[in-house]
């Protein structure tokens, strides 16, 4: 029974997010994602919001997010074929590949800070900046995993990456 205890032991530590000293626990990830305030941003009057943004690789629909009037931000951080796939996706609520936060509006840019579970108990934490082209484009200009393996690259390089609006009733 000793070795048992034991075993769970060292196999729950492998699994935390401090085994790897990257990721943080849910209790900080519930800052990102639920403790802002909510107050009304008139985003509506710069962009569409009665649906959702995607960005084009080819054939696949990456990364599409949501946006709100009162700071809310939610993103599928997965490719899709199609947009069925990502209204059925949106349309369930299971955190897999979710990730939520809040954003802020300076200027004609939207900073995004959200986060996403990766694994059991453990978040990453995400910043991004968008840019706004129209008021159905938006061009990604930053993107940032803040909670990353500290011996990779943090941030990638501005990829100006495209995302299209696409019109949905939720």
């Amino acid at each position: 029974m000793r070795y048992l205890i034991i075993f769970i032991l060292i196999i729950g530590s492998f699994f935390s997010c401090e085994s790897y000293r990257i990721g943080i626990d849910s209790r900080s990830a519930k800052i990102v994602s639920e403790n802002f305030s909510r107050e009304y941003t008139r985003l509506d009057t710069l962009i569409r919001i009665d649906g959702y943004y995607y960005h084009e690789d080819g054939t696949r629909l990456i990364s599409p997010f949501i946006m709100s009037n009162n700071r809310e931000f939610q993103i599928l951080y997965v490719r899709y074929e199609s947009h069925i796939q990502i209204q059925e996706k949106f349309g369930n609520n299971t955190p897999t590949a979710r990730g939520k936060g809040s954003y802020t509006l300076s200027g004609d840019t939207i900073k995004v800070r959200w986060a996403m579970p990766y694994q059991i108990g453990c978040y990453h934490i995400y910043s991004e900046q968008y840019v706004i082209e129209n008021d159905t484009t938006l061009r990604r200009i930053f993107h940032l995993c803040e909670t990353d393996d500290p011996r990779r690259e943090k941030s990638s390089p501005a990829r100006n990456d495209i995302y299209k609006f696409y019109k949905y009733q939720w």
